[in-house]
């Protein structure tokens, strides 16, 4: 058994917390020009507040408490910022909470483990410790004249600098996303907030919907994918490898400038099918989507899943829905011919892919998809080198082409039908550049490799296939498809806008 006064075990947490936010200091000593007096006031002042939080709420019985969460917190978010450059917020969270057992075995490698057992090292250490808190009189003393001396250190240090560190945090406002733990349970409050809470009623947005058009026979096959990002897409100019082999002999329509909803799954999906542009969107949002008007008003919706993730809450009021749990998306293809032979006049079949899900990139195709060479055949990025990653990862794109490009040869043997593919992914991939691996960070400065995505589209008839031609250098985004779904099941509601439907000649660019 260990003896720290309360002072001495206050004073520990704090040094430690400050340590750990080595790349909260990184990010000032590269933003202030590697200026090195600034980075080393900043840790002073960071330090003094760090310890007045730590002697305002480190009281008798609850130390070891806040010591130990605070600790786990720091080491699991500085893991994940420093070999994934993924800063953790809200939605974040909630991509985690919504992460299977399978999705978690691949995130588990040597680095992780280390983490966790320097994290279980500090936790026995803190648990064993003896705090000697002194007289009630005492300890009070000593924890006011902490957090008096605390604030005291702060603002000498901050005001004669104050021209500089408040302009720095309003030009870099993402500096706050790296204070660890701090930021990350302010997140945690969000999730809460945004995800936990109970949901109001569910909202009906619209009752007077109809179809203007009961009899042309239609099959739409709308192709969710995971984790695509367009600069990897030799349809789009990409030159390294070909990752669209297979799509490039069907004709197909590229669109080449399309922008996702979100940066993560938990966003994008159901924001893409919601009424809500992606400046509105919110995921407290508890209403009807596309998905539900275009089954209510006689479309034959199925959803055929493949993602461990699910669908978000956007399928789950259909009745036709499947849940797969496939090592590899081509496993979706028996329920989609099952489903194409089954059809009722108009139908929309929605595939939901797990993609190029990352880290384990390698296990998202079947060998014979091993087409670029070498790869990266691990979950600990960092050990590749950037030839092996994209390899890799295109191997992932390529596979999830030749599937396209299947569904389409199925299409074309159904006759009678006017049949169409159209294929987006959720969210696009960061591979490495400037230290950022994987997606999810905040919108407002992710890097455009995370929202550049792309968009595929096939048809057998002429008129879209034109239009389709006409609109695809169009700026256009996520927020288009809920008018677009509408408009190819001629689908009549005041909330339609033909401006966003991809196949009206009234379409738009996005402002």
């Amino acid at each position: 058994m260990f003896k720290l006064t309360w002072l001495q075990f206050t004073l520990l947490n704090s040094l430690l917390i400050v340590a750990l936010n080595f790349n909260l200091f990184h990010f000032v000593y590269e933003k202030s020009s590697q200026n090195f007096f600034i980075t080393l006031s900043f840790i002073l002042i960071y330090f003094g507040f760090v310890h007045t939080i730590f002697s305002l709420i480190f009281i008798k019985y609850l130390s070891k408490f806040f010591s130990i969460f605070f600790i786990l917190a720091s080491f699991l978010s500085i893991y994940f910022i420093s070999f994934y450059g993924i800063l953790i917020d809200s939605n974040m969270i909630q991509n985690a909470m919504q992460t299977d057992v399978k999705e978690v075995e691949d995130l588990i490698n040597f680095k992780l483990i280390v983490t966790i057992v320097l994290a279980l090292i500090c936790i026995i250490y803190i648990l064993k410790v003896k705090i000697d808190y002194k007289s009630m009189k005492s300890h009070l003393k000593t924890k006011f004249i902490n957090i008096f001396l605390g604030l005291v250190f702060v603002f000498a240090i901050f005001f004669p600098l104050s021209k500089t560190f408040i302009p720095f945090a309003r030009n870099y406002n993402e500096i706050r996303m790296y204070n660890t733990p701090f930021y990350q349970i302010y997140a945690l409050y969000r999730y809460y907030i945004l995800f936990v809470q109970a949901k109001p009623q569910f909202k009906a947005i619209e009752n007077d919907a109809y179809k203007d058009d009961n009899h042309t026979k239609k099959i739409l096959v709308l192709v969710v994918g995971e984790t695509a990002r367009a600069a990897n897409y030799s349809l789009d100019g990409y030159t390294k490898n070909d990752t669209n082999f297979y799509t490039k002999k069907d004709n197909v329509v590229f669109f080449t400038q399309v922008s996702s909803c979100g940066t993560a799954t938990a966003v994008s999906l159901p924001c893409m099918f919601s009424v809500s542009k992606r400046i509105h969107f919110s995921n407290k949002e508890y209403q009807e989507n596309v998905i539900d008007i275009l089954n209510k008003s006689g479309v034959d919706v199925s959803w055929i899943d493949n993602n461990s993730g699910g669908c978000k809450g956007v399928c789950n009021r259909l009745k036709q829905k499947i849940q797969l749990s496939s090592g590899y998306d081509e496993d979706l293809l028996d329920p989609l011919k099952n489903k194409l032979n089954k059809l009722s006049t108009q139908n929309i079949i929605v595939l939901h892919l797990q993609g190029s899900h990352g880290p384990a990139y390698y296990k998202r195709y079947p060998k014979e998809f091993k087409k670029f060479n070498p790869t990266c055949d691990t979950n600990d990025l960092s050990k590749c080198s950037e030839d092996a990653l994209v390899n890799t990862y295109d191997n992932t794109l390529l596979y999830t082409d030749y599937i396209l490009s299947h569904i389409i040869s199925l299409l074309k043997e159904k006759k009678g039908y006017q049949s169409s593919l159209l294929y987006l992914s959720d969210h696009g991939e960061s591979l490495g550049k400037d230290g950022i691996y994987l997606h999810g960070m905040p919108y407002a400065f992710a890097p455009s490799t995370q929202t550049h995505i792309p968009m595929i589209f096939w048809s057998n008839d002429n008129e879209f296939m034109n239009l389709a031609k006409k609109h695809k250098n169009l700026k256009l985004s996520q927020d288009n498809l809920f008018s677009t779904l509408l408009g190819y099941f001629d689908i009549r509601t005041h909330i339609y806008e033909s401006n966003y439907d991809l196949f009206n000649p009234k379409l738009k660019a996005n402002p």
